[in-house]
């Protein structure tokens, strides 16, 4: 997830509402699959760019017209420690020494989301230490090897947003899909929404519709949690949960 130039200085000032909705409407650009950045435009069938297989050209159609995004990463239950998440290229879409306690990660581009098609997610003890990037150096940003693995998990993204959620983005100009990533003790959970932009009484605003996946947060108004949240257990079960955010 790389964030250059003018772009990289505007996503890092996108932290109030409208800021949010300025991106919303400037988002244009690329989507990552398959390992290259190919320009999502109607007037650019897939049968044009070579060397695709059947599922980029699906993802390619499925994604067309969808132009930026935001995703939220998070843990539950223990701290997990030393996270990996490799993409299917087995490059690092993120990575952390630590991801628990209520803290999640916000990500906000104005260049197309790159939607990884699968992920592979490990989490290690504390013992682990920094994979060597291309410099032979090592740093938190190329994940984690070593220690013993406590987590590990496979899951497909791409595929599973619904395509009624892209047809509603794509008539929606100015919402945007949100990707939910949840570390679970026994799972990686997958959910996704719609950050969609209204009028309200007080201005423009925002609010998260059409959720779906493995899981959801409360719905909390006035700070009081109106809705609980759920997760999917292994059993197939949706269990509501305390979670407070």
């Amino acid at each position: 997830m790389k964030k250059t130039g003018f772009l990289s200085k505007l996503a890092m000032l996108v932290s109030s509402s409208h800021q949010r909705q300025l991106l919303s409407m400037m988002l244009s650009g690329f989507f990552l699959i398959g390992g290259a950045y190919i320009l999502l435009k109607t007037k650019v069938p897939p049968e044009k760019v070579i060397n695709l297989t059947p599922e980029d050209k699906m993802l390619i159609h499925k994604y067309r017209g969808i132009h930026g995004g935001a995703s939220y990463i998070s843990a539950v239950g223990e701290d997990k420690k030393n996270v990996t998440m490799l993409d299917q290229n087995g490059r690092v879409w993120h990575s952390d020494f630590s991801m628990g306690g209520g803290r999640g990660i916000h990500s906000t581009y104005p260049e197309a989301m790159s939607i990884p098609r699968i992920l592979h997610v490990t989490w290690r003890t504390a013992d682990a230490e920094q994979r060597k990037n291309r410099n032979g150096v090592r740093n938190v940003l190329a994940g984690f090897e070593g220690g013993t693995i406590l987590g590990d998990y496979t899951v497909q993204v791409a595929s599973r947003i619904p395509d009624e959620v892209l047809d509603f983005i794509r008539k929606n100009g100015s919402s945007l899909l949100r990707l939910k990533i949840r570390l679970a003790d026994h799972a990686v959970l997958v959910g996704w929404d719609v950050e969609e932009w209204y009028t309200a009484k007080g201005g423009r605003t925002f609010r998260y519709v059409m959720p779906g996946g493995d899981f959801r947060e409360p719905q909390i108004k006035y700070g009081e949690i109106i809705e609980r949240g759920w997760m999917i257990m292994p059993d197939g079960k949706k269990v509501e949960m305390d979670w407070t955010r």
